[in-house]
């Protein structure tokens, strides 16, 4: 595809705060055809086996936090969220590798201009400032109760933790505040889906 013909490709953020359903509404996005980057996928690869940020965690944290040569998510998430020290620590190690690799990736799909819209899941994505480089912004919101309840199920990990989960990241209603558009997600996956079809209608989005 020459120069010419390369489609100007829109850039949407979409975050909140853990436990809220982004994931839920990333997965809707994708069911309707549209291209996600998801910085969780990301942190992921960044500490598979083999990489240096893996070594430089391991060497951070003790072996405690590993399971053979892999990283055991779960006891390094019980060191991280109750220590704000130790989560500096951590993002400091895997912060910088995660955004080369989504600024790479944002960068690909702009170069090869064949789809009209990315979507960027992006749980920091105010905190690294992602919304400079974004035309607007998608916030996730659900009620602390919610979000609590969600956490545990999910993470099957108790109350404490999931409260200091939640004080780790910038409040949700300052997100809230900031947002181009909020999606409620305190209903059920049909409400949820209209609200998604009601941004994309509003904003004449195309996959």
């Amino acid at each position: 595809m020459s120069k010419m013909s390369k489609i100007k490709m829109k850039k949407i953020g979409l975050t909140g705060g853990t436990g809220s359903g982004k994931t839920t509404v990333s997965n809707i996005f994708r069911e309707l055809g549209y291209t996600i980057i998801d910085a969780d996928q990301i942190a992921r690869e960044v500490v598979m086996p083999g990489r240096p940020e893996l070594e430089e965690i391991k060497n951070a944290f003790g072996l405690p936090i590993m399971k053979g040569a892999s990283l055991n998510r779960k006891e390094l998430g019980k060191i991280v969220f109750s220590d704000p020290k130790a989560l500096k620590t951590l993002n400091s190690i895997t912060h910088p590798s995660i955004r080369q690799l989504m600024q790479m990736r944002m960068e690909f799909f702009e170069n090869e201009g064949r789809i009209k819209t990315l979507i960027l899941d992006i749980p920091l994505l105010y905190e690294g400032g992602w919304q400079n480089q974004l035309d607007s912004v998608i916030v996730v919101d659900a009620d602390k109760k919610t979000r609590l309840r969600r956490l545990i199920m999910r993470d099957h990990i108790s109350e404490q933790q999931a409260i200091n989960r939640i004080a780790a990241q910038m409040p949700l209603e300052e997100k809230v505040d900031r947002a181009d558009f909020v999606v409620d997600n305190s209903r059920d996956k049909a409400s949820l889906k209209e609200c998604v079809l009601k941004f994309i209608s509003e904003n004449k989005l195309e996959p």
